[in-house]
């Protein structure tokens, strides 16, 4: 009896590993994992604050600020990872470096990918993307007396979809980008000690690049 026990528990033993990968095989037949890099170049205006002097006696004297506009281009580099709801719809995560300047950002964002229309069977698709997230400053060094943080990024996009023979896809996408960042300095060692605080709101337009396994 104990050894017909024995023989029946070591059965249920080898019999739910096996049920288990099959279900996990199952999943991702039904739901494909995604991953779509890209290579981005951001477009934008920046306005900085531009001092004038004039003189009094031998000392300089600040005259009111005035602001200077000028363009930037940054670069941008992410990568989304996610599996297909549906044929059309993927959901993911999008980790992704961004340079603006001296900073650099590292956002962390929800991702969605949305097939929105294919003309033909294996022709071009026309692609939404939305990434909603927040970028952290591991990446970043700053200066001594100053200390940037991160903050909410938005991005959406739309562009077309190019399949390969092979079953990967070129990516190329037009959109928007917002990104917060603040910016905080101190001088303690100054005689004339004090703090400033600065909120940046990058908004850029973006062209990203890429290929999707």
């Amino acid at each position: 009896m104990k050894k017909i026990q024995i023989i029946f528990v070591l059965g249920i033993l080898n019999f739910f590993p096996t049920i288990a990968q099959e279900a996990k095989q199952g999943f991702f037949q039904k739901h494909p994992f995604v991953n779509m890099t890209e290579f981005g170049v951001l477009f934008g205006r920046n306005k900085y604050e531009s001092y004038g002097y004039y003189y009094r006696g031998y000392y300089p004297q600040p005259v009111d600020v005035q602001y200077q506009i000028q363009n930037r281009v940054n670069f941008a580099l992410q990568t989304f990872n996610g599996i297909y709801l549906d044929k059309k719809t993927a959901l993911g995560l999008t980790l992704g470096v961004d340079a603006y300047g001296s900073t650099v950002l590292m956002p962390i964002s929800a991702g969605i990918r949305r097939n929105l229309i294919q003309k033909k069977q294996g022709g071009s698709i026309l692609l939404g993307s939305l990434d909603v997230g927040y970028a952290n400053t591991l990446l970043n060094e700053d200066n001594t007396g100053y200390k940037t943080s991160g903050g909410i990024i938005v991005s959406p996009t739309i562009g077309y979809k190019l399949p390969m023979r092979n079953g990967s896809a070129w990516l190329i996408n037009f959109g928007y980008r917002y990104q917060r960042a603040e910016y905080k300095q101190e001088r303690t060692n100054d005689p004339f000690w004090y703090e400033s605080n600065e909120v940046r709101n990058y908004r850029r337009m973006v062209v990203r690049f890429g290929i999707e396994f």
